[in-house]
C-alpha cells in the first residue's frame, strides 16, 4: 500500500462515506454508494487531505466531518472515534515503510456552514510522519 492509499483506509475505516477533498463525488454517486450499503446516508461524512512527504518531514493534513443537523452529537461522537483511533493505534505498514498519524494542536474545532445553518463542520488537526526512504 503507498501512503495515498494508506490515507484512504484509515479514513475509510469509520463507517462513513470519506474521501479525499478534491474528488468530492457528485449526488448521484454518493446515492449508489448508499444503496449498495456503504454507507446508510450521505451525511455525516469525512473530507480528508491528502499531504505526504519523506522521512524527517511531518506533515500537518486536516480532515473535516460534515454533518447536517441541528445537533453536533452526531459529528462530534466521530470526531471522538477518530482520536480514540488514533491513540490506540501503531504505525501503518506502507510498501517502503511505515507511516504515523498523531493528533495535531488544536484537535478539534467547530465550523458553521454559512448558506446551510444545519450543516455542521467538524475541522480535525493531524500530524503525519513517514518512516520512508521516497
Amino acid at each position: 500500500m503507498n501512503k495515498e492509499q494508506a490515507y484512504s483506509e484509515f479514513w475509510s475505516g469509520f463507517g462513513v462515506l470519506a474521501w479525499e477533498e478534491n474528488s468530492m463525488p457528485d449526488d448521484e454517486t454518493i446515492q449508489s454508494l448508499i444503496n449498495a450499503g456503504v454507507a446508510e446516508a450521505k451525511y455525516p461524512y469525512i473530507a480528508y487531505q491528502v499531504i505526504v512527504d519523506d522521512l524527517g518531514h511531518p506533515v500537518f493534513p486536516t480532515a473535516s466531518i460534515y454533518d447536517r443537523s441541528t445537533s453536533w452529537k452526531r459529528a462530534d461522537e466521530l470526531a471522538n472515534d477518530v482520536s480514540e483511533r488514533i491513540q490506540k493505534m501503531n504505525t501503518i505498514k506502507l510498501d517502503n515503510g511505515r507511516m504515523f498519524i498523531t493528533k495535531g494542536s488544536p484537535f478539534m474545532q467547530h465550523q458553521m456552514e454559512s448558506e446551510d445553518m444545519n450543516i455542521r463542520r467538524v475541522i480535525l488537526n493531524l500530524g503525519v510522519e513517514f518512516f520512508t526512504e521516497y
